[in-house]
Order: structure tokens, then C-alpha cells, then sequence
């Protein structure tokens, strides 16, 4: 465990020891609802005004030499920290130790550039895989989502921030929705959207259990 610790710690291994601490904050916030995964890149990964799928890129409209943006910006540098901290962490501790003609300084920063080219290229291969959960496709327009059935996504929705999904049997759609606090929405309830916001693209929802005493084409025509 010491040497795990040390390794960890010891240059260039430490700076990617800090990144995978931060990248473990961000996906427990992810996973509880706190922050989504358009952290870096909402307009390139949430539903646009011509449909996008759930946090994908089109390729065409965001060429990459790499076609490292087939995913979230923040699954790639997921995919970047870790196995550049893999790299590092082996190299520290089997590598460095038996490099006996150059000091510890530059022998780090060897590693350091070595441990990049090779983080690129196993995030590269690991993208290709991963690039059809992210599929884009020809969506539904944003008002022929109204009167819709979603689901909350995240742990509050308020006039400036939420999310929520819409569930079709063949794919999800992630959606940025705005309610008013007082509703108090949970992450998992199930809300109407009931109107877009034609500057912002977010829509207007309310929860499902509050229109049940109104008739549909009263709440579509607010």
C-alpha cells in the first residue's frame, strides 16, 4: 500500500492522481443527478434545435481529426486521465527506479510525454466502442414535444436550471426543462412539458399530478 501511495504521489503520477480525484467528484455529482454529462460541451451534446440524441455529437457539424468527439468532452477526458495515470503510476513505480543515467526529473518527464501519446491512443480505441451509444439521429421538433410525458433527471429543476428525459422505445432524449421552484420537482417524477422557450430551447414543465384536473388542450394552449 505504501508503494501504491508513493507511486501515486511521486511526479509526473501525482498530476493525474489530482485529475482522477476530480473526475470521481464529477461522476458521483453525475450519478446523484447534481450536474450532467453537457458539463463541458452543452451545445455540443444536448438536444439542439434540430434533435440530437442523448448527449451526442454529429460528427459532420464538429469535424475531428481523431474523431475523438463521437462522446461527451467529459468521457473522453474520463478515458484521457485514467490511463494516463495508469501509464504513470506503472512507469514510477517498474520504470524510473532502473533509470540510472538520467535524474529523476527528466526521467518523470519522459514518462510524463510517453504516458500522453499512449493515453491518446487507448482513449482512441476505447472511443470507437463506445461512439453508437452516442448516436445522433433526425429528431422530433422542440413543439412537437409538447404535452409530452418526461421523466427528471436531475436532483432540482428551476428557472434556470434541470434536466429531464423523454423515453420512446427506441432511443432517450436528454432535455434541458425549467419549472418553477415552488414545485418542488424530485429527480424520478414525472412532469408534462407544457410549452417551449423559444431563446433558450428549454422547456416548460409542470408536474404531472397538477394537470390531472385540467383538461390536455387547456394545458397546451398556456
Amino acid at each position: 500500500m505504501q508503494e501504491f501511495l508513493a507511486a501515486s504521489l511521486s511526479y509526473p503520477t501525482v498530476i493525474f492522481s489530482a485529475l482522477m480525484i476530480a473526475m470521481l467528484l464529477y461522476w458521483t455529482l453525475v450519478i446523484v443527478g447534481a450536474v450532467g454529462l453537457d458539463l463541458l460541451g452543452g451545445h455540443d451534446h444536448a438536444l439542439e434545435l434540430d434533435g440530437h440524441h442523448l448527449d451526442a455529437v454529429d460528427a459532420a457539424e464538429a469535424p475531428s481529426a481523431f474523431r475523438l468527439r463521437q462522446v461527451p468532452v467529459t468521457v473522453v477526458i474520463s478515458l484521457l486521465t485514467f490511463y494516463n495515470w495508469l501509464f504513470c503510476h506503472l512507469g514510477s513505480h517498474y520504470l524510473i527506479p532502473h533509470v540510472n543515467f538520467l535524474n529523476s526529473g527528466i526521467a518523470g518527464t519522459v514518462l510524463l510525454f510517453l504516458s500522453l501519446i499512449a493515453g491518446f491512443v487507448l482513449t482512441k480505441l476505447s472511443v470507437v466502442p463506445l461512439a453508437p451509444l452516442f448516436h445522433t439521429h433526425q429528431a422530433t421538433r422542440r413543439k412537437e414535444l409538447v404535452g409530452e410525458i418526461v421523466t427528471v433527471r436531475t436532483g432540482r429543476v428551476d428557472r434556470k436550471y434541470g434536466q429531464a428525459v423523454l423515453d420512446d422505445d427506441e432511443h432517450a432524449l436528454l432535455l434541458e426543462v425549467r419549472c418553477d421552484p415552488a414545485s418542488s420537482l424530485q429527480r424520478g417524477q414525472r412532469v408534462m412539458i407544457i410549452s417551449v422557450d423559444d431563446e433558450t430551447g428549454a422547456f416548460d414543465v409542470e408536474p404531472v399530478e397538477d394537470l390531472l384536473g385540467e383538461s390536455p388542450r387547456k394545458q397546451l394552449e398556456r
